[in-house]
């Protein structure tokens, strides 16, 4: 490939934006990521027998710690009506281009079961 050549430019300039696409798609991914994995394990968590508001916020806010998820204990609420127990978090994070630009992404999840 010679650097005059107009083809090896246009391939570099493509695999620059290709690079660039999926840093991007990567940096959006993780925090979604990290959302679903907390639901999953919540969901998964709430299906045995446990009952209790304090031992659930627990295992949610040691799940949220394993994940890097920035979750505040006061963020989330659980509630037991009879059998059914309603889990709901909200959190927010911030995804950063290089400083260049940051993007907010606000979180809620709502588990019950």
């Amino acid at each position: 490939m010679k650097i005059g050549n107009k083809g090896g430019i246009k391939g570099i300039f493509w695999l620059l934006v290709l690079v660039v696409v999926v840093f991007v798609g990567i940096s959006f991914a993780k925090p979604y990521f990290k959302y679903y994995r907390l639901g999953s394990d919540t969901r998964d968590f709430l299906k045995s027998d446990i009952g209790n508001v304090e031992v659930i916020k627990k295992d949610i806010m040691k799940n949220a710690k394993e994940l890097n998820v920035p979750l505040d204990e006061s963020n989330v609420d659980v509630v037991i009506v009879k059998k059914l127990v309603k889990v709901k978090a909200t959190w927010s994070e911030t995804v950063d281009f290089w400083g260049y630009y940051n993007k907010k992404l606000d979180f809620v999840m709502e588990e019950e079961y």
